[in-house]
C-alpha cells in the first residue's frame, strides 16, 4: 500500500476543515477551533485553505451563512432575526450587514424582490460584490 504525502494528508485536514464548516456554519467558527479540530496549524490552515477552495476560511464561512439565509427567506416565513440565529448570529444586524455585503441588498428588500418574481424564476443572487 502506498504511503500518503504530506501534501496529501494536509489536503485531507483541509477537506475536514471544509466539511466542519458546512457542518457547523452556524457555530461561532474560529481557525483556531477548525485547526485544533483537523490537527493543522492555524498559520498552515489559512494559507492552504485557500489553494483548494479559492477563498479564505472566512469567505467561505460567510458565503456557507448567506446562501443558507437566502434559502430561509426564500422558503420560510421566519423573522430576520430568526434566520441570523439559525445562520450563527446572535443579533440581527451583523446578519444583516453581511447578507448586504454578500448580496447588495437588506434581506427584507432581498426578499421581497425575490417574492415579486414570476413563479418558477431562479432567484437573483450576487455573491463575490
Amino acid at each position: 500500500m502506498k504511503k500518503q504525502t504530506r501534501a496529501e494528508i494536509d489536503q485531507k485536514k483541509i477537506i475536514k476543515a471544509r466539511e466542519i464548516i458546512d457542518a457547523e456554519f452556524y457555530k461561532p467558527i474560529t481557525l483556531e477551533y477548525l485547526s485544533r479540530r483537523v490537527g493543522m496549524s492555524p498559520k498552515k490552515l489559512a494559507a492552504e485553505f485557500p489553494k483548494i477552495y479559492y477563498q479564505s476560511i472566512q469567505k467561505y464561512l460567510t458565503t456557507a451563512r448567506a446562501l443558507t439565509g437566502m434559502q430561509l427567506l426564500l422558503e420560510t416565513n421566519l423573522h430576520i432575526y430568526e434566520i441570523a440565529w439559525e445562520t450563527g448570529y446572535d443579533v440581527t444586524r451583523p446578519f444583516s450587514i453581511m447578507f448586504k455585503k454578500v448580496t447588495g441588498r437588506a434581506p427584507s428588500i432581498w426578499r421581497k424582490l425575490q417574492q415579486s418574481n414570476p413563479p418558477g424564476t431562479v432567484p437573483y443572487i450576487l455573491l463575490n460584490r
